[in-house]
């Protein structure tokens, strides 16, 4: 009978069933605390986004021991600037001389921006304040409305002044007399009746063959239409301050109409 040997054991298999063991009783220490029950582990994210001084602590430069600016976490800050929880808001100053037409006209001149526009609108003694709200469906609407005013401000009609929110291709340009030539006194107010004409005549032409609007304040002139119209408006405007009569004027003025017939 041959006698059977006994296995010998591997010493490398004994090494690493008992450091099995040894992992498994630190995991069963970890999980349950003194009284049997399972200690909560803190959240690493938790505790970061809160704003503590134990988070200020630790975010201390290790070898100069000074505090790390810009890292403090702070907690669910959301992105708003897609929304309009932020209102933005215009503020228009009116002249002293318009005030009292604004009072008057206020409640056509609101109607299309409340309307039409979604925006909210108040007279604040001398100013008029347009915010948006929850129900503008664009921020666009804010740049359109300020405009509207502002060409109502300037002294057009309100009628004329809507054609900026009906049509995006229209603007106002306005300069001064004395950028054209620098006149003074009676020269001044002269080159003013040259252009307005008797009755406004001269005025309605131009209006008329450029299809343009045009208010004289005073030294200042202010034109309201396309780019192109405004152009052809301006070049004869500043030929009449130029010196040049108004009946070559009133040629050219014919001569751009049958162009303007002609092309549409």
């Amino acid at each position: 009978m041959t006698k059977r040997m006994p296995n010998k054991a591997n010493p490398s298999s004994r090494e690493s069933k008992n450091e099995k063991k040894q992992t498994e009783k630190k995991n069963d220490e970890v999980d349950h605390g003194e009284n049997g029950k399972p200690k909560e582990q803190p959240d690493s994210g938790s505790t970061r986004n809160i704003l503590t001084m134990e988070n200020i602590l630790e975010e201390k430069d290790k070898d100069n021991n000074k505090k790390v600016k810009n890292k403090l976490i702070l907690k669910n800050k959301k992105n708003t600037s897609s929304t309009f929880n932020s209102n933005e808001m215009r503020i228009l100053t009116i002249p002293k001389h318009r005030i009292s037409s604004v009072k008057t006209n206020w409640m056509e001149l609101i109607k299309p921006i409340v309307t039409h526009l979604k925006l909210e609108i108040r007279m604040n003694g001398d100013k008029i304040e347009v915010r948006t709200c929850k129900l503008t469906e664009d921020k666009n609407n804010l740049q359109k409305s300020s405009d509207y005013i502002k060409a109502y401000l300037l002294g057009f009609t309100i009628e004329d002044s809507l054609a900026l929110l009906r049509i995006d291709d229209l603007y106002v340009e306005s300069f001064q007399v004395k950028d054209v030539k620098i006149l003074k006194g009676d020269h001044l107010s002269r080159c003013i009746g040259r252009i307005c004409g008797s009755n406004g005549a001269t005025k309605y032409a131009i209006e008329n063959a450029t299809k343009t609007r045009i208010v004289i304040a005073g030294d200042k002139i202010h034109i309201l239409g396309s780019f192109n119209n405004i152009k052809m408006a301006r070049y004869s405007i500043c030929s009449l301050i130029l010196g040049s009569t108004q009946g070559k004027i009133f040629n050219k003025l014919n001569i751009l109409a049958k162009r303007m017939k002609e092309r549409f």
